[in-house]
């Protein structure tokens, strides 16, 4: 009974850009390939293998690379940051949208003028 050797694909273009957009976090955030690594409970060689695209992160890893580099699992994965209204808002901000969420749209409009005039 013969086995082949298993060949290993090469890295894919969205593994390697993964990989570019992870090894450009860490690094703005100072941290080492070993600190990473540390930070998520996973070998150096682990982090290199994510930065060249060589291998992915686990899914229950991802969470925790996301936290650690500051961004969400979505921008891990695709490059995309989430667009302002979507991010967390504070307290007052949320009461604000809702407010203005039941309003009848000509009213929208008329607040949104309001509080652009009051930028200027």
């Amino acid at each position: 009974m013969s086995t082949k050797p298993s060949k290993k694909l090469p890295p894919t273009s969205k593994a390697i850009a993964m990989g570019q957009r992870m090894r450009t976090q860490r690094e703005l955030l100072g941290f080492t390939q070993a600190k990473l690594a540390s930070i998520i409970g996973v070998s150096e060689n682990a982090i290199t293998q994510y930065e060249s695209g060589r291998s992915s992160p686990r899914r229950e890893r991802l969470a925790a690379l996301a936290q650690a580099l500051g961004k969400s699992i979505g921008w891990l994965l695709t490059g995309n940051e989430p667009e302002e209204e979507v991010k967390a808002q504070t307290v007052a901000e949320k009461d604000i949208l809702k407010a203005v969420r039941d309003l009848p749209p000509e009213q929208q409009d008329f607040i949104l003028k309001m509080v652009q005039g009051l930028k200027k």
